[in-house]
Formats: structure tokens, sequence, C-alpha cells
């Protein structure tokens, strides 16, 4: 008979014995019944081991029930925590735009593009609480909702627009959802639009003739820089006099659409006659900041919506058609805004004879296939340059150089014995100037005045 020594354990662990050669047996109980097996080892550790080894199986039962206690124990605390959760208040949607642009997990984008999101949230919002008045909070807003927002949308908007609506709002989901609680995004099964094939046409030469001669002050002067430099609205209305180089004769800035990327394009713009004549009624004591301040701030307070809206009403009064029906649509599709401005510039220049390149680095294209989209040939095209487009915001206005920023008339009429008591005036404003100039300056204005004779005498001729 072997003497036996053996060491309490915890319960359900075993216990292990050593006999008297020294080898330990293992000895465990389960279920009220008890089972005994050697080790085949005098090392305590690996006897502690192979013990192990030995209870795991029979525990596997307790262990599964023990698991299942605390998943049930888990559940419960979810469920408490969830309902607590719940009763707390939960993001409004009054305040999403502001949870939005605080949060740190937004993309960092440019003030401009900021405003246009914040306008589009705001409109998700005022459309809420219109429609669906029991909606306060964010997770109020379902995936119901949301289709019938854009089902509104989509009767208004076209699709570039219902687009872009589509895309901000998932923006905004990701951003906020974990501060709105949010559990599933409301417009994850809303598909984008199909871009259609529509664009702006071009305005006639009679049609801009009657846009001048509606608009006065600072729109002038908008729609005079729309003109003679294909602009978008955002960069005429917010042109200011550090960009317009007087002496060089030209406008240097960079389009908002590209001044986002790191390498934005600079545009070096020549300023056409008639539009160094508006830009001279200017005193220049007052050139500084914006050229057209009001519009400008009409423009920064909705991103350019209320200042386009302004615009469509006067090409309305002009009696300019500005929309057309499109089918398929319930709404008619924009076919003249401020942008068929720029479509008009291009086709002007390259009508005029204007080599596609230049016109292409005029307007900024970095493809010449987005020249060719605003290029709309005319059977009546003419050759003429970009300094020689016609002058639509004066019946008879004679061509005007900006030299040192002072307008100076530059036809020859009183050589063609065609001088009036203004063309004498003119001369005499003229001689003034040339007193004030560098022997160099003085070269320059000549060179451009024999040019500008040799230029006119040829055209007569034609």
């Amino acid at each position: 008979m072997c003497k036996t020594k053996s060491k309490a354990r915890r319960k359900g662990a075993g216990t292990l014995e050593k006999r008297a050669d020294g080898v330990f047996r293992a000895r465990w109980t389960v279920d009220g019944k008890t089972y005994t097996r050697t080790t085949g080892t005098t090392d305590r550790r690996e006897a502690e081991k192979r013990l192990a080894e030995f209870v795991a199986p029979f525990n596997l039962g307790s262990e599964a029930a023990i698991i299942e206690g605390l998943t049930a124990k888990l559940a419960g605390v979810k469920a408490e925590i969830k309902r607590r959760e719940d009763e707390r208040p939960a993001l409004t949607l009054a305040d999403l735009w502001e949870a939005y642009r605080t949060s740190p997990r937004r993309p960092d984008c440019g003030a401009s593009s900021l405003e246009v999101y914040r306008s589009k949230v705001e409109r998700l919002v005022e459309w809420t609480a219109k429609h669906h008045p029991e909606a306060t909070e964010v997770r109020d807003f379902t995936e119901a909702t949301a289709g019938e927002f854009f089902t509104d949308l989509a009767a208004e908007l076209q699709p570039e627009t219902y687009n872009a609506y589509l895309m901000t709002m998932r923006l905004v989901w990701r951003v906020v959802k974990k501060e709105a609680r949010w559990t599933q995004d409301p417009f994850a099964e809303i598909q984008r639009k199909r871009p259609m094939r529509h664009r702006r046409r071009e305005l006639t030469l009679d049609e801009l003739r009657r846009v001048a001669a509606a608009v006065s002050g600072e729109y002038r002067t908008l729609f005079a820089t729309g003109i003679y430099t294909g602009l978008r609205l955002g960069d005429c209305a917010l042109l200011k006099w550090e960009s317009i180089d007087a002496g060089r004769g030209l406008i240097s800035v960079v389009p908002m659409k590209t001044a986002r990327h790191s390498q934005g394009k600079r545009l070096e713009i020549p300023i056409h006659p008639t539009l160094a004549a508006i830009f001279c009624e200017t005193p220049p004591s007052r050139r500084k900041g914006y050229v057209n301040p009001t519009l400008a701030e009409l423009y920064k307070t909705n991103r350019g919506a209320r200042l386009s809206a302004e615009i469509q009403k006067i090409f309305a009064a002009c009696g300019i058609e500005t929309g057309e029906a499109i089918e398929g649509r319930k709404s008619r599709a924009v076919s003249v805004s401020f942008h068929s401005l720029r479509h008009t510039f291009v086709s002007l220049c390259a009508n005029a004879g204007t080599p596609l390149s230049v016109v292409q680095a005029i307007a900024g294209h970095s493809d010449p296939k987005m020249t060719e989209h605003y290029f709309h040939e005319s059977l009546a095209a003419t050759r003429r340059a970009v300094a020689t487009l016609p002058n639509v915001l004066a019946a008879e206005a004679a061509p005007v150089a900006l030299i040192e920023g002072e307008a100076v008339e530059t036809t020859p009429r009183a050589a063609a014995g065609e001088a009036t008591d203004a063309d004498r005036a003119t001369l005499d404003r003229i001689r003034e100037l040339a007193a004030t100039l560098t022997p160099a300056g003085r070269e320059a204005a000549r060179a451009i005045f024999t040019e500008t004779a040799t230029a006119s005498n040829e055209e007569t001729a034609q």
C-alpha cells in the first residue's frame, strides 16, 4: 500500500496526491463521482498541468452554463444602457448643422464648400419642420422621411444638383451619426440621378444689347465683366481691384472653381476696351476692395443663390426666355443664366477667329474638349480678335484703352474728318496725359495709337 500526500484545491479543480514513489496522482470529483488518474511524473509543475488537462473536459458543461448566464446578464446591461440613452435628449435637427460644423471628424474643406453644405442641411431641416413637425430629433429622420425629401427635390432640381444634395446628406450622416444616435443611414438606399444632356445657351447680340440697356450701376459692371472675361458669376461678383492690373491691361485671378486645389491656375485675361472704360468710371481713390461691393455681399449671403435670382429677373424683364421644357422632368430646365455669358464669350472669341488654344487659356479650361463644349459655331462668324469683340453696352461708343488707370479714346475720328466737341475734348485730355508720361511711356502710347489707326483704316477700306 502506497503512502500519499494530497493538497486541497479550489472546488472543481481536483487535487494531487503524492505516492510513496514520488509520482503524483490526480483526483477530482464531478457530480458526486470521484475520478483518479496517475500523472506519470514526480515534478509538481508537470503534474499540475496534467491535472488541468484531465479536469478540463468535465468542466465544459459548467463553463457553458456560466457563459450563458454572463451573456444573459450582459444583454440586460445593454438593454438598460439603451433605455437610459433613449431617455436622454438626443441631437435635435435644429442643432444638426452646428454639430457637423464643429465635429473633429468632418473632412477639412474651404469656406465656400462649407457654405454650400450649410445651405443644403438647412433646407433639409426646414423641409422636415414643415412636413414632419413631430420629428424634432435627428434620429427621428427615418429612411421613409429621407425618401419623401428627395422625391420633392427631384421635382425641383436638376440631376447634378440633386446628386450634390445626396452626397452632402451622406457625408453629414457619417460625421454626426454617433451624436445623433442614428443607427442606420436613412440615405443609403436613395439612388443618384443620371445627368441629363442639357447646357446653357449663348445669348445673341440683340439679347446682350437688351440686357446692357436694362442694367446700371454695379449690375452694369457685373454683366460687362461676364461678357468680356468669360468668368463665372462668383469670380465676377467677388472681383477685387487688386486683381485689375491697369498698367498691363490684364485681370489676374485664380477662379474659385480651381482655387481649392493646391495648384489652382491663375488666369490673366486681357481687359477689353469697353470694360476698361467702365472700370475707369470709378475714381482711383475708390478702387479698393471689391469692384462691386454691394453685389459681392449679396453673393456671399447664400453663395450666389440670391444674386442669381436677381439676375434671372433681369433676363425675364428683357424678354429673354430663361427656361425650357425637358421631357421626363416636371420643372423647366434653365437655359439662360449668368453662366450663358461664359458661353457667349467663348463663342464670340472662337467665331472671331481666335485660336482654340487661346480661348482655352483665357477661359481657364484644362481640356480643349471643355472649350469645344462652350463653343457654339455660327454661320455668321467673323474674323475678329478678342480685343475687337462688339461693344454691346453702348450703341456707338468708341473703343477705349486703359493707360495707367485712365480711359483714352483710340479711334482717330479727328483724322477722319469726323471730329466733334467730345473728340476735341478727348484729344486735349490725351495731350495732358502725354505730358505726364515718361519717354518710354510716350513711345508705348504712340505705338498703340499707330496700330489702332492702321487697323481702323484697313477696316474702313474693306
